[in-house]
C-alpha cells in the first residue's frame, strides 16, 4: 500500500491531536475494548463516547496476530479491555499469523490514517515498528517483549521488556522438584532471542534445584500448531523419559496439555493462567494437569505502561524492564497448586523467589551470552 496523500493528511491530522492531548498527559486501564480481523474493525461493548472520555486521552490500536491462545496475545488484550473501561478509546486488530505479514505493515498504516495516536504490537512486528516510528514522528509506537540498545530507540517509541527468564527460573525449580524421572522438557513454538530467555532461565531454575536433572528443548515450528506439539511430547516421553513439560508455545501449547493428560504426567503453562483458562473452557479435564503457569502479565503490564504515559512518567525512547520485583512475571499460586505440590517444594521456590528479588540469585539470561554458541553449549550439557 502507498501512502497516499489523504493518508498524509490523516497522519497530519493526528499529529495535531497528539499536540491537544500532550498538555491533558491523560491514561487509565480497564474493560471492554473490540476486536478485529483481517483489519476490520470488530464491536465495542463501551464506545470511548459512552464514556465520556473521547478527545481526552490518545487513541491506542493493539496489533496482535491471532486471539484465542488463551496466553501471550489473550492477556494483551485483556489489559487494553481493562484500559478501554477507564476511559482510553483501544481498538483491538488481529493482524492475522505469518502467512498474513505482507499486510502487517498495511494494517498498521491503517490505523494512523484512522486517527490512533499510539501502536502497540510486539517484538514480532519490531522492524516494522521502528520503521514507521521514523516515518511518521507524530504519533507514538509501544514494542513489547523486546529489547535493545536505548540509543537506537526512536524519540516516539518505548520498548516493554519482560524478564522472563525470572519467571521461567521459578517453574525451572517446580519442574525439578516434581520429576521422577529426572528428565524435563521445554517445548516451544518457535526460536528467537525471547524464547531463548525463557528456556535459559528454565534450564538454571531446574539446575539450581537439581544439577543431576536433565533437560529436553524442542521447537514446534509454529506458534499454532497442537498436534505437532502433542507428537513431541508422546515421543520425548517414550523415547527421554520426561515426566514434567513446560509449554512457550502459544496456539501450540494445547498440544503438550492434550499429551500430558494421555500419559498422566504434569504440565506447566505460560503467559498467563492456564489452568482457570481450561478449567472454564470446553475441555475442563485438561486443567487438572496444569500444576502452574509462568506468568507473564501482558495485559498488567499495558495498564501501568499507560498509567506511567498518564503521569508523565519517562516511557519514551528506553526499554522499560519488569520482572519478579515488579510483579510482571511470575507463576500461578492457587489452590491446585498447593494440593499438588508438596509443601518443601514450594518453600523452596518462595526462598528462590525472594533471593531473586532482593538480588541475591542473578537468573541466567539469554542476553548475557556472546553468542549462540554460548547457548548452545547451556542445552548441550543438559541434554540426556
Amino acid at each position: 500500500m502507498k501512502k497516499t496523500k489523504t493518508r498524509v493528511l490523516a497522519v497530519m491530522a493526528a499529529a495535531v491531536m497528539m499536540t491537544g492531548l500532550a498538555a491533558c498527559s491523560s491514561g487509565g486501564s480497564g474493560g471492554t475494548a473490540g476486536g478485529t480481523s483481517g483489519g476490520q474493525e470488530a464491536k465495542t461493548e463501551k464506545p470511548a463516547e459512552e464514556a465520556g472520555q473521547q478527545g481526552e486521552k490518545p487513541r491506542i490500536a493493539y496489533i496482535v496476530g491471532n486471539l484465542g491462545d488463551k496466553s501471550f496475545n489473550d492477556s494483551g488484550a485483556d489489559g487494553m479491555r481493562r484500559l478501554q473501561a477507564e476511559g482510553w478509546d483501544c481498538k483491538i486488530i488481529e493482524a492475522g499469523d505469518e502467512t498474513k505479514a505482507d499486510k502487517w505493515e498495511d494494517t498498521m498504516l491503517d490505523t494512523i490514517e484512522e486517527g490512533y495516536d499510539i501502536v502497540v504490537a510486539s517484538s514480532t512486528y519490531r522492524d516494522i515498528l521502528l520503521r514507521l516510528a521514523k516515518e511518521y514522528p507524530d504519533n507514538k509506537f509501544v514494542c513489547f517483549d523486546d529489547s535493545m540498545d536505548e540509543a537506537d530507540i526512536p524519540e516516539n517509541m518505548a520498548m516493554i521488556f519482560y524478564a522472563q527468564n525470572e519467571g521461567s527460573y521459578m517453574v525451572g525449580q517446580l519442574a525439578a522438584g516434581m520429576s521422577k524421572s529426572g528428565v524435563v522438557a521445554v517445548n516451544v513454538g518457535m526460536d528467537n532471542p525471547v524464547i531463548a530467555d525463557f528456556v535459559t532461565g528454565f534450564i538454571n531454575g531446574v539446575q539450581d534445584y537439581n544439577p543431576e536433572c536433565k533437560v529436553v528443548k524442542a521447537v514446534v515450528g509454529k506458534w499454532n500448531d497442537p498436534a505437532k506439539m502433542k507428537e513431541l511430547c508422546l515421543s520425548q516421553a517414550r523415547d527421554k523419559k520426561v515426566d514434567v513439560f513446560y509449554q512457550v508455545a502459544g496456539g501450540s501449547g494445547g498440544g503438550l496439555f492434550e499429551a500430558c493428560k494421555e500419559l498422566g504426567t504434569w504440565g506447566i503453562g505460560v503467559d498467563s493462567d492456564q489452568y482457570q483458562y481450561y478449567k472454564e473452557s470446553e475441555n475442563p479435564e485438561l486443567a487438572d494437569i496444569i500444576l502452574t503457569s509462568m506468568l507473564k502479565n501482558v495485559g498488567d503490564s499495558f495498564v501501568a505502561f499507560f498509567h506511567d504515559v498518564e503521569a508523565g512518567k519517562d516511557v519514551w525512547k528506553k526499554v522499560n524492564r519488569l520482572g519478579l520485583k515488579e510483579n510482571s512475571v511470575g507463576y500461578v499460586d492457587n489452590e491446585f497448586f498447593q494440593e499438588n505440590v508438596p509443601e518443601d517444594v514450594r518453600n523452596k521456590m518462595t526462598d528462590a523467589q525472594a533471593k531473586i528479588i532482593n538480588g541475591e540469585i542473578k537468573v541466567k539470561s539469554y542476553y548475557d551470552f556472546s553468542g549462540e554458541s554460548e547457548y548452545q553449549a547451556l542445552l548441550d550439557s543438559v541434554a540426556p
